[in-house]
């Protein structure tokens, strides 16, 4: 599990949605600016962490119909990034 800097395609993906990072099934994080603040590579540290748990197909379904069904605040894997990382 690894913490980078986004390379271009996922730069313009941040960049376009206005988030500072993202965190991909296969295990990476990748961060608009880098080095990325401590707080923010705490929170995508819980999301890879869910990775890990649930594994790549399974973190990607929930966190698909997560979006559906909850939307990106109120999230069940956000709410629990932002609790344990205390990164909002």
């Amino acid at each position: 599990m690894t913490h980078r800097p986004a390379p271009w395609p996922i730069r313009a993906y941040l960049r376009a949605t206005g988030y500072r990072a993202i965190t991909m099934p296969w295990g990476s994080a990748y961060y608009l600016d880098w080095p990325a603040p401590d707080g923010l590579v705490a929170h995508e540290a819980v999301h890879l962490e869910q990775v890990r748990r649930h594994g790549p197909l399974g973190f990607t379904a929930r966190y698909l119909w997560g979006l559906v069904r909850h939307g990106y605040e109120n999230h069940p894997m956000e709410i629990e990034a932002r609790q344990k990382s205390g990164y909002r």
